[in-house]
């Protein structure tokens, strides 16, 4: 029987349990008395390629209807077709496939081995399958199919081309529970286009298999990435504005390089908003983004006494570019009418907090094997409290590196002459600085002052840097040149005592240096021990010493300052480059003398038989300086700081200051008399500030549960299975500074964060600071998200301040559905 159905389809043939479609007949000998087959009625197959099939139990062949049963975890291979089911059906007569599950005999209604069909890269499972192999259709009863985002299910699927499906009576849903999925799209008829769109007619959206809203027809993506659409609005009511209806628009994915999304919102008491946003990218080359606002106001009447208007607009902008491997530019532009667009048109606590706008673009170049650099700059601050702008355009810095001249490579080797060791940087810089600003004058009326400043500065310095085994020494020279186009001068007026600033035209410089040498060397000291597991304590020390001399640029000889005489009789000196960008050359001779000691104390321990552990115990840092030029005091005050980390889990840092002058109340000052000498004491304190912080992670679970955590309690409830795993930080600051022994100021806060989650669905922050001076909490923040499966809530809740209020969202969790969600917001201005 098995020959002869073979012999008789002209196209079967089995081989290790394998179908294959066509077969080479076996060769006979040709008989010419036989007259030839008449092809026009020949029958022509769609079975193209080999058929691979698999089956548990048995495999059935019947010849008479042309029809092979495969029973029982059926497997078949065609093509790029792979189907896997409990009966699968080939009919040769009609080029049919068909594929079965078995009734699941302990869950009643319900199937095992359903079909489970990939084809490429699409897959497709149900209660029944079937595929032609003639139309390359196929259909499916009660049948689920992956998207590339979330999948759909259906009555029935029908595949009419490679590229659309139909659907009759459908979900669609990214649930991962396919059986009782927790939320889903419903449609009686929906048409799939794969890797695209899903576009349903009369959809109902069901959440825990309750229907919440319906929506004449949907249009949901069924691919990852973006697509174009409609951005879908929220509505509601805010207690200024009235009714509104938001952030409705459009969102247009024009190609791979660049999309534009554009919202509008109204409200029913006088108030527009619109929103556009523009991205654009091009790999390894160039990305960024422009978005732009603006919000018009008008509420009341033009004879209501509390009439308000308002436009306001803000346009932000983000770019970055590879020019080439050596040239890129980089910046965020921002520009606002004012702070009163947040505040009238945005609830975000970032936004509403902001006090300026900055914009920085950078253009910067750098030569490859070479020490130069370039860099382009505009720079804007806006304040957003009184409008007042200072801008910087162009912005222009050339830099050579440290680099040495006599060297004939990039390193002096052991012994190379002393010349050698002379390195020197130089950079040149060049600025336009314009600034506005808005003033109050005596009526209290606002005026606005507009000044333009120029100019350039070139800095070289040079370095000498020989190399000995016990002690570094070198001596170094900085040298500062400005140029400007114009000086200021100023007159004193005696009729009323007034001071004008009259701005001078022409070319001006102006040089300046300083000198100095630099002498540290390093000591090291090592007590060994083997105590407690302590294998030995290294304490190192780097004192240093260095000598600076700078002359008094302000005398006549350099020409650099001007003088007036005011109404006493006083002299008065000021700098003809106060006014400029750069500034002017420094008053006062300096001849210092500054001294510092670093101390570091490290810890060896005994590990393994094999291994040692290392650590820092602390750092303490000192310096102080003495002036030779001054004509009084002339040491300054004393610098320390130290820092210490005790077990890895907890940090302490901090400092203080020391004078070692008296302080005489009579003129409220320090005078030239040492503390020591006066009072028997070598100083006063003068500031001090401390920060201590810590970090932690822990938990809390049942002996049964498993723990992640490295540090947990186990509590001994046997019934309770529980893991609950806590992490956070804690900080306290406190600084204290006394200008006079009878002033002092102080601060001190603590302040700490904490994230915990109570189920492994649930979890919760909170952060807070306490003002231990004032007596005052601030800024206190609680967080709260909740998985829900397809579904997730965050909720967020400033419970004191200015901006009090709270806001909860519930969404989807795909990012191509997060517009499906529920919001609410609250803060002073009530809901929006």
């Amino acid at each position: 029987m098995f020959f002869i159905f073979l012999t008789f389809t002209g196209a079967y043939a089995q081989r290790d349990s394998t179908l294959h479609f066509p077969v080479d007949t076996p060769a006979v000998k040709k008989d010419t008395s036989v007259s030839k087959i008449d092809t026009t009625r020949q029958a022509v197959s769609d079975i193209n390629y080999v058929i691979n099939y698999t089956a548990k139990d048995s495999a059935v062949f019947e010849v008479n209807e042309q029809k092979v049963f495969l029973y029982n975890n059926a497997t078949l291979d065609y093509n790029d077709l792979s189907l896997k089911a409990g009966i699968i059906v080939i009919d040769r007569q009609s080029q049919l496939l068909e594929s079965y599950g078995f009734p699941d005999t302990v869950n009643r209604g319900r199937f095992v081995q359903n079909p489970l069909m990939k084809q490429g890269s699409d897959k497709y499972e149900g209660n029944k399958l079937t595929y032609n192999f003639h139309t390359k259709q196929g259909t499916i009863s009660m049948g689920i199919s992956d998207a590339e985002v979330g999948y759909y299910l259906g009555e029935k699927i029908k595949k009419v081309t490679p590229e659309v499906y139909f659907i009759k009576n459908g979900l669609y849903t990214t649930s991962t529970d396919k059986i009782e999925p927790e939320y889903y799209f419903f449609s009686p008829k929906m048409k799939i286009i794969p890797k695209d769109k899903v576009i349903a007619q009369s959809v109902f959206l069901y959440i825990e298999g309750v229907p919440v809203f319906w929506i004449p027809f949907a249009v949901f993506p069924d691919r990852a990435g973006r697509s174009s659409g409609l951005i879908m609005p929220t509505y509601g009511n805010d207690s200024r504005y009235g009714v509104y209806f938001s952030k409705f628009g459009y969102f247009w994915a024009a190609n791979d390089y660049f999309d534009i999304a554009g919202t509008g919102s109204y409200f029913l008491k006088g108030r527009v908003d619109g929103n556009a946003r523009l991205r654009y990218a091009l790999r390894y080359k160039l990305s960024g983004n422009i978005d732009a606002g603006f919000s018009h106001i008008r509420v009341g009447e033009a004879n209501d006494p509390d009439k308000f208007s308002s436009d306001e607009w803000a346009i932000n902008i983000t770019h970055n570019q590879t020019i080439n491997p050596t040239t890129t530019l980089n910046g965020n532009l921002s520009f606002l009418s004012g702070k009163s667009y947040y505040d009238n048109s945005s609830n975000n606590l970032s936004d509403l907090l902001r006090q300026n706008a900055v914009s920085n673009l950078t253009l910067s170049k750098y030569w490859e094997e070479k020490p130069f650099s370039l860099t382009l700059n505009f720079y804007r601050d806006q304040n957003l409290q009184n409008g007042d702008v200072r801008q910087s355009f162009p912005s222009v810095l050339f830099n050579v590196s440290e680099t040495y001249p006599f060297r004939k490579g990039y390193t002096a080797s052991k012994g190379a002459k002393l010349y050698e060791y002379i390195s020197y940087s130089y950079n040149v810089s060049g600025r336009y600085d314009f600034t506005r600003t808005t003033l109050v004058n005596a009526l209290g009326q606002d005026s606005i002052v507009r000044d333009e400043r120029q100019g350039i500065q070139q800095n070289l310095n040079i370095k000498f840097t020989p190399q000995f085994s016990n002690f570094t020494i070198y001596p170094y020279v900085n040298y500062t040149e400005l140029w400007y186009p114009e000086s200021i001068r100023k007159t004193f007026n005696p009729a009323d005592s007034s001071v004008s600033v009259e701005n001078v035209r022409g070319f001006k410089t102006a040089r300046y240096f300083q000198m100095g040498v630099t002498l540290n060397t390093k000591l090291i000291g090592i007590f060994n021990t083997k105590i407690f597991g302590i294998k030995g304590i290294r304490h190192t020390l780097t004192p240093s010493i260095t000598y600076n001399y700078k002359p008094d640029f302000s005398s006549d000889f350099w020409g650099y300052y001007d003088k007036y005489t005011d109404a006493s009789g006083n002299v008065i000196k000021y700098s003809r480059f106060e006014r400029e960008i750069y500034g002017s050359p420094s008053a006062g001779e300096s001849q210092s003398l500054s001294f510092n000691l670093g101390n570091i104390f490290e810890m060896k321990t005994r590990q393994t038989d094999t291994s040692d552990n290392k650590f820092q115990l602390f750092n303490l840092n000192a310096g102080i300086n003495y002036n030779f030029a001054a004509d009084s005091l002339k040491w300054s005050e004393l610098r320390t700081d130290f820092r210490t980390q005790i077990g890895g889990l907890l940090n302490i840092g901090g400092g203080a200051t020391f004078n070692l002058y008296k302080f005489d109340k009579t003129v409220n000052s320090r005078v030239n008399t040492f503390l020591l000498s006066s009072e028997g004491r070598l100083a006063d304190l003068t500031s001090f500030n401390v920060n201590i912080s810590t970090s932690f992670n822990f938990g809390f679970a049942s002996k049964a549960a498993k723990v992640d955590s490295s540090r947990v309690t186990p509590l001994d409830y046997p019934d309770i299975k529980y893991n609950i795993p806590f992490t956070g930080s804690l900080n306290f600051n406190f600084s204290e500074t006394k200008p006079a022994p009878d002033l002092i100021f102080r601060n001190a806060n603590f302040s700490g964060s904490i994230a915990f989650s109570l189920t492994e669905k649930w979890k919760f922050t909170f952060s807070s600071s306490y003002d231990l001076v004032n007596h005052q909490i601030s800024a206190p923040y609680f967080t709260a998200y909740r998985d829900l499966k397809s579904w997730e809530m965050n909720f967020n809740w400033y419970p004191t301040g200015y901006y009090r209020g709270f806001r909860l969202e519930i969404r989807i969790k795909a990012p191509q559905l997060n517009d499906i969600k529920f919001t609410k917001q609250t803060n002073y201005r009530g809901v929006y």
